[in-house]
């Protein structure tokens, strides 16, 4: 159980409590059902996505005619091999246009064009007796794990070259482009595969909810919460201890303090005092530098880190910036320095 305490040695003239009971925080382990999706044929999804251009496949002749022997080579992708991975760079080449051809799960990708490389790579995943693996779409700032597919080898494929996460349907037999209905797509800055290279991870950013029922993600529904009785909640974010704290900052805002009920929670007086809220990341911070000049131990640094991370974080709340939203702004900063970052502000 995390618990964001007053530091111990705070002083007795600043009349500040520490956080009570009920601001503490308790996780549990979560396992999830993937529900249902929708989705479009794929000729539909290719004349409606915004995405790399689509070359028209030359019609196959017989394998003993002449146009068969000498039809010509498609173009070949060429891949940086020694880029970083995209959600590092701050911009994208875009690929060159691709052709895309319906076949089995099964079926190699030979209506893609692509680098050698490429191909032996997909060569090197191991494909179920099906021809697919597992493919999990992750947030890339917030790491929440948003839904689960299949691919097979034209998928990751039309992945890698045109940067949209691309899933195989077994239902229709066909490749399909989170978003190509609801437009809501999956920008995929990396992809990871596994040590056993039998599962696929698109790491992107969502253009928006990704769950078919409107939710950020597809798994909201907690197996504990579940066995208790309680009702799945689509607004439940709960993926990591950071979130799972910005939500019991945002529903102790939400709360009323009933007359006669008591004092309200540490955090709620805070929400409800600007001044007070000020006070105390300016005192916590200053104790978090204190444990350098004094060389603390490393736990002290710690504890003092929380105590100014949640001060912080009921701040963001005040001003209703959510966490995500700084971790994007972190992850834009990567490949540019901080003195240009700096020059860059807005003087506003």
């Amino acid at each position: 159980m995390q618990a964001f305490m007053i530091s111990e040695r705070k002083k007795a003239t600043s009349g500040l409590g520490r956080p009570e009971a009920r601001d503490l925080i308790e996780l549990a382990p979560v396992q999830f059902t993937r529900p249902a999706r929708a989705t479009r044929p794929l000729a539909a999804s290719l004349r409606r996505a915004p995405m790399a251009a689509v070359a028209t496949a030359s019609t196959r002749a017989p394998a003993s005619s002449p146009a068969n022997r000498s039809r010509p080579a498609l173009p070949i992708l060429r891949v940086a091999a020694a880029a970083p991975p995209g959600w590092r760079r701050r911009t994208r080449n875009p690929y060159p246009a691709v052709s895309v051809a319906a076949g089995s799960a099964r079926s190699p990708p030979g209506g893609l064009a692509v680098d050698p490389k490429v191909d032996t790579l997909l060569d090197s995943v191991k494909w179920d007796s099906k021809g697919l693996a597992v493919a999990i779409a992750q947030n890339v700032d917030t790491g929440a794990i948003l839904m689960q597919g299949f691919a097979n080898k034209e998928a990751l494929a039309k992945t890698i070259l045109t940067g949209k996460a691309t899933f195989f349907s077994r239902s229709r037999s066909s490749l399909w482009t989170k978003g190509e209905t609801s437009m809501n797509f999956m920008n995929v800055h990396d992809i990871f595969l596994d040590c056993d290279r039998d599962s696929i991870i698109y790491l992107g950013k969502p253009d928006g909810p990704t769950c078919h029922t409107g939710a950020e993600t597809c798994y909201y529904t907690s197996v504990y919460d579940a066995l208790q009785g309680s009702k799945p909640n689509q607004d439940r974010q709960l993926t990591t201890t950071l979130y799972s704290l910005e939500d019991t900052i945002s529903r102790r805002q939400e709360e009323t303090v009933a007359e006669g009920s008591g004092k309200p929670s540490w955090t709620k007086k805070l929400l409800l005092d600007n001044q007070l809220l000020c006070s105390k990341i300016c005192e916590e911070a200053g104790e978090l530098t204190q444990t350098l000049l004094e060389n603390e131990d490393r736990s002290r640094t710690a504890s003092e880190m929380a105590d100014l991370l949640y001060h912080a974080m009921v701040l963001l709340r005040v001003k209703d910036v959510k966490m995500e939203e700084i971790l994007e702004v972190l992850r834009k900063r990567f490949s540019q320095s901080g003195i240009e970052e700096k020059a860059s502000r807005s003087k506003s």
